[in-house]
């Protein structure tokens, strides 16, 4: 099952994430998101239920930076 773990503001940040996520061997869908603004669609980091505790790690990591 494929689980929400970020919601980026727009498609770079959302590629930015994916990115990082592939080279950790994370696999990564990307969705626009429902709730997105009228200008830049939000789009949303889903990865593996089974993955998700070690995809918010590698996130959380690349927003400190």
């Amino acid at each position: 099952m494929w689980m929400v773990v970020y919601i980026a503001p727009n498609r770079k940040v959302a590629n930015i994430l994916k990115e990082l996520l592939e080279t950790e061997g994370i696999m990564v869908k990307l969705k626009e998101s429902k709730f997105s603004g009228k200008e830049e669609k939000n789009i949303e980091v889903m990865v593996s239920e089974m993955e998700i505790e070690e995809a918010n790690e590698v996130i959380n990591n690349a927003l400190r930076r």
